[in-house]
């Protein structure tokens, strides 16, 4: 049996697994009314595969005396900080549920010295209303003798050889003082800190999901992550074990020491949005060089931009000498180009067939290959600086001066909704047709002979296109008052077209797609996703002219200047109060109203309306 006299008690512990080189030990810290092995049982043995972890019995509870005879928070989160002291070890990864968690967060307030980091499950920053009012009878000793006898019994077992038979009652009544009184902190209090921290919470917690505790901890505490997953109740590390050990270990792996902390948080500063930038950087010990372990830098980048601003950051906090030369670079000089050489491709966010669709390639668009799989290629849109996987038999690879030269002969825009592509000039023949081009694919025109124009693919031969359905680039129109109109005209003929999630061709847009393909016909380009050409417009004030485009998101939410950060949809405006959009919602291209006497009025974006801009 372990004990250790803190604070005037004596204090049980366990012990798990080793201590491991450069791994700062952990801390479970158990619930209400059990104790560290009722709490933690399963999850230690695991956590000790990797960790030291030391699983104490709070004060009052199991093996651990209770001289005060208190129940604190605060006291137990002192006791917590003087344990970690007293074991030999400067700091500790801090892990509670419940009160635990409550006791964890304290911990992480009040003595942040010891804190490595802090996971938080089903805690509470502060005294909800719900609280106070559900909390005393469900701890109310006689209700629990005549209800829930198993309860009751669980807690003779746990605490009755140390405690008395009959403790049970005090301990009941010393946790309910407390937990209808602490903690009570703020935003602006939680705004403070500064060590790692993951908020845990299941969506079907009874106690904390209805108050959203575990929203206002992670929603205030800087850099804070939250797993909050579905049809899960309170005991979260009990009803998904291996998912939340794998959680557990990944973010102390993410996060876990001050230099991976500190490249967690350049990413989340700099180089967060995985659409238009790759830092996948992790540091690991190096070698010891005078009387300082130097950091191993692993991973890879986008560009040398990334890489060198990993070193900057843990050489300006003093966690240095840096070793970068294991991070890859992606996009050098040497990165790969190719064509797209497919009417329409599928862009992944994984390389996989059943992966969600990001965007898509249209017919002769450029990208670097950044890397290469069996199958898939991850690139990167030189039109718009989108990432994401394509099939690799989608592309034609080739060299810069050849993607550029191809680039620079593109002379002609896709007028047709789809354009047929037929290897001889014979319209009639259905074998002949071998590909559709959609609108807004740029060509090269190479020939033009009567009703037939002869494109240039991007293989380097020759196919026929209806030069009816090509519009010269010359005639394209600017992005006025008229060519807007001009091509709001064209986009009419797509309402009912399906929506896609990702799609950016007649096959089936996005909201955005739509949008980026009204201005790129135009010939201006805009980003990719709403937010992205939310935050990159003009800002509009007063009434949208036809061709604006219309941002909707969470009203409210966010500073101004930040609103772009919650835009969740885009529509083109049609000038006064009607507007043009994919929607999810009506599954397909379709107008809207934002009168309320229109028979297409849609109250729930009139009410969502947070911004207005506008490209030139």
């Amino acid at each position: 049996m372990t004990m250790i006299k803190i604070n005037e008690a004596e204090i049980y512990y366990e012990v798990f697994g080793k201590d491991q080189p450069g791994k700062t030990p952990i801390v479970l810290i158990h619930g209400s009314t059990v104790t560290g092995q009722k709490d933690w049982g399963l999850v230690a043995p695991l956590l000790g595969r990797e960790y030291r972890v030391i699983v104490p019995d709070c004060r009052g509870h199991g093996r651990s005396s209770n001289p005060s005879h208190s129940y604190s928070f605060r006291e137990m989160a002192d006791d917590t900080r003087v344990l970690i002291e007293a074991l030999g070890y400067r700091s500790a990864h801090i892990i509670g549920h419940s009160n635990g968690g409550n006791v964890a967060l304290v911990t992480l307030m009040e003595h942040a010295e010891v804190v490595q980091s802090a996971i938080l499950q089903a805690a509470n920053a502060y005294v909800s209303p719900d609280l106070v009012e559900k909390e005393p009878r469900i701890f109310e000793p006689e209700r629990v003798e005549r209800e829930a006898p198993g309860w009751r019994d669980e807690m003779i077992a746990l605490h009755g050889e140390a405690h008395g038979e009959d403790y049970w009652r005090e301990l009941l009544q010393l946790t309910v003082r407390e937990i209808i009184s602490e903690p009570n902190y703020t935003a602006e209090d939680l705004e403070r800190v500064h060590r790692p921290t993951l908020v845990i919470q299941g969506a079907k917690d009874r106690v904390n999901a209805p108050g959203r505790h575990a929203q206002f901890i992670s929603e205030n505490i800087p850099y804070a992550e939250a797993w909050i997953p579905e049809e899960v109740g309170h005991n979260v590390h009990d009803e998904r074990l291996l998912e939340w050990v794998q959680k557990v270990l990944g973010f102390l792996k993410r996060r876990g020491d001050e230099a991976n902390e500190a490249l967690y948080r350049l990413k989340q500063d700099r180089f967060r949005d995985e659409r238009e930038t790759i830092f996948e950087v992790r540091s690991e010990q190096g070698n010891v060089e005078g009387n300082k372990e130097s950091v191993e830098l692993t991973g890879q980048v986008l560009s040398e931009t990334e890489r060198q601003a990993a070193v900057d950051c843990l050489e300006q906090a003093e966690l240095g000498p840096v070793e970068a030369g294991e991070v890859k670079v992606l996009l050098t000089d040497q990165t790969p180009w190719a064509l797209a050489k497919r009417g329409v491709a599928d862009l992944r966010r994984e390389p996989r067939s059943l992966a969600e669709r990001v965007s898509q390639l249209l017919y002769g668009e450029a990208v670097r290959i950044l890397q290469e799989g069996e199958e898939y290629c991850q690139v990167r849109t030189e039109k718009d600086r989108y990432m994401g996987w394509v099939h690799s038999k989608a592309l034609q690879r080739c060299t810069a001066e050849e993607a550029k030269a191809y680039q620079r002969s593109l002379n002609a825009l896709v007028l047709a909704e789809k354009a047929p592509v037929y290897s001889t000039r014979q319209k009639g023949d259905l074998q002949n047709m071998i590909a559709k081009l959609p609108f807004s694919a740029l060509v090269c025109v190479a020939e033009e002979n009567g009703d037939w124009s002869a494109i240039q693919t991007p293989e380097g031969d020759r196919k026929w296109v209806l030069s009816s359905d090509l519009l010269p680039l010359r005639e394209r129109p600017q992005a006025d008052a008229a060519g807007k109109h001009f091509v709001l005209d064209l986009l009419r003929r797509f309402v009912g077209t399906p929506y896609l999630w990702g799609g950016r061709s007649p096959y089936g847009y996005d909201c955005s797609g739509m949008a980026q393909t009204f201005y790129g016909f135009m010939g201006v380009a805009i980003p990719r996703d709403a937010d992205q050409q939310c935050r990159d417009g003009s800002m509009v004030e007063g009434e949208p002219e036809e061709g604006d485009l219309l941002f909707f998101g969470k009203a409210g939410v966010g500073r101004a200047n930040e609103r772009h950060n919650h835009v969740t949809h885009v529509a083109i405006s049609l000038g006064g109060t009607e507007f043009m959009h994919a929607s999810g919602g009506s599954v397909g291209i379709t107008y809207n109203s934002f009168d309320s006497q229109s028979p297409i009025y849609n109250a729930y974006l009139k009410e969502n309306l947070l911004a207005v801009r506008r490209f030139r």
